[in-house]
């Protein structure tokens, strides 16, 4: 079994580098642009599935528990946050990010998921303390945001009240991913596997280039 956890970390690895460089490419590319933006929800459920594969194959009933209470969670706080505004501010989704649940793309909830996921094995290798974990996480998980939000508004993956990000969006992102750190520090719960920090690391990397020469 850990032999195939093995091969299917070092080629979904490679997958991800190369999904992530082609969409670069084709959203910097005026001609595929729009291909690239059809095929976004797609895109992410498949990159997304193969990261979930890796962690199905730690049989860790606990963390699968985590990560459906996390969706559900960060699901309906977006849900709340479009129809109230009080969370993240005045915004509302596009149509990028495809099929929606009262106006929230369904595919956001798993995107947070794997973005704070990905923040916390960052943030173990930084601090073994539990407060201090979810802390990182939480900033972490605002610098990706700081670079998202310009991206997301140009390929109206959503977009904001007089196009201004208020304040309160950072914070509230800071809080949400601490509050679901703090639950998985709090479970003891464990990764293997490295590919939700690969997958929040090209998404980055992504979202950076993006934002540079978009």
């Amino acid at each position: 079994m850990e032999g195939k956890k093995n091969i299917v970390v070092r080629y979904a690895t490679k997958f991800l580098y190369i999904i992530f460089a082609v969409g670069v490419a084709g959203h910097l590319l005026p001609d595929t642009r729009e291909l690239m933006l059809l095929l976004t929800p797609f895109t992410l459920v498949l990159t997304i599935g193969v990261v979930f594969y890796s962690l199905l194959l730690e049989s860790n009933r606990k963390l699968i528990y985590w990560l459906a209470a996390t969706y559900l969670f960060t699901l309906t706080v977006e849900i709340a946050g479009v129809k109230t505004g009080q969370i993240f501010g005045q915004y509302s989704y596009g149509r990028t990010l495809g099929s929606k649940l009262f106006d929230v793309p369904l595919i956001i909830g798993l995107n947070w998921v794997f973005v704070i996921l990905g923040g916390i094995i960052i943030s173990k290798e930084i601090t073994s303390d539990k407060n201090l974990i979810a802390v990182v996480t939480g900033l972490i998980a605002v610098v990706f945001d700081l670079f998202l939000e310009p991206v997301a508004m140009k390929l109206d993956y959503w977009n904001w009240l007089d196009g201004e990000i208020p304040f309160q969006n950072y914070a509230a992102w800071f809080v949400i991913a601490f509050i679901v750190t703090w639950l998985f520090s709090r479970f003891n719960l464990h990764i293997k596997t490295d590919l939700p920090k690969i997958y929040l690391l090209v998404q980055f990397v992504f979202f950076i280039s993006l934002f540079l020469f978009l």
